[in-house]
């Protein structure tokens, strides 16, 4: 299938002037062809993120946005008014390895029934990122990730489920959650869908516009072709404390919305602790 200019690129930034060069030097030696526009929103950063970005990719629409807005927030705002077919949510801490939007593009023109897929994920020491397919969240899962129970009994569905460790990462699958490090996602489907849920400042929105676009009859996809690599936490590395607040609120809210109508208050109720629990440790969970 011959290259076209297909795809927005929106990519979040805050206090990321040390990885914005990177992920754009990505976009340009690798999404040669099909990229029509690259948006730049900067949640007002004093690191020279913006002035950053404009330099890495000359051609790039920097919105500078006089405070930080949230990631969700900022990605709406970054895919207003766009009109290619595809939209490229990307974090600045990503790379893309060769042909990795080809392969996403090139997944997508071919099931329509695909609303969005996302890449293999790794690390910077080629480390598999399980975050890149996930199940949805449900009381049992969530206990089982939170209290360690999927790593006592890691075959179980019951409480091991939220991320399948024992499945092959080069198993191509539909899958219920994708990454928002990473996502290709027909235009048209996320403007159905009403974008991103601004109620998640940071984290869990990944996981609530997956819940809608499944609740929408529309199937996500994890394609291992396509491979990213992904310096988890770079992005954060400046605001620890309030990403670690923002992790637990955003998991309250996700609980909240879209699990309290499905489960019994008593499972809810249990879930919650859960996420209390581990608030109370003060961990921050790899996403």
């Amino acid at each position: 299938m011959p290259i076209r200019s297909c795809v927005t690129a929106v990519i979040v930034t805050y206090q990321s002037a040390s990885e914005i060069g990177a992920c754009l030097q990505s976009l340009t030696e690798n999404a040669t062809g099909w990229i029509a526009e690259c948006r730049i929103v900067d949640n007002n950063s004093q690191d020279g993120s913006a002035d950053a970005a404009e330099r890495s990719y000359p051609g790039a629409a920097v919105i500078r946005n006089p405070e930080n807005l949230g990631f969700s927030k900022a990605v709406n705002s970054g895919a207003r008014n766009t009109t290619t077919e595809y939209l490229l949510i990307l974090n600045p801490d990503a790379v893309l390895k060769s042909d990795a939007l080809s392969e996403l593009v090139h997944f997508l023109d071919s099931r329509k029934e695909a609303a969005a897929c996302g890449p293999k994920m790794l690390g910077p020491n080629g480390e598999f990122q399980s975050v890149c397919r996930r199940s949805f969240p449900t009381p049992w899962n969530t206990l089982g990730y939170y209290l360690g129970l999927n790593r006592i009994f890691p075959r179980s569905r019951r409480w091991a489920s939220y991320k399948p460790e024992t499945v092959s990462p080069d198993f191509e699958s539909r899958v219920d959650v994708l990454s928002g490090a990473c996502m290709l996602i027909r235009r048209e489907d996320f403007q159905t869908v009403g974008g991103f849920d601004e109620d998640y400042f940071l984290f869990g929105e990944d996981i609530d516009i997956c819940w809608k676009l499944h609740q929408a009859g529309r199937e996500l996809w994890y394609v291992p072709a396509a491979e990213v690599v992904h310096a988890k936490g770079a992005s954060m590395k400046h605001a620890l404390k309030r990403a670690k607040r923002e992790f637990y609120h955003s998991m309250l809210i996700y609980i909240e919305k879209r699990l309290s109508h499905d489960y019994a208050s008593f499972a809810c109720f249990l879930m919650k602790t859960g996420v209390r629990f581990r608030r109370m440790l003060g961990f921050l969970p790899g996403l």
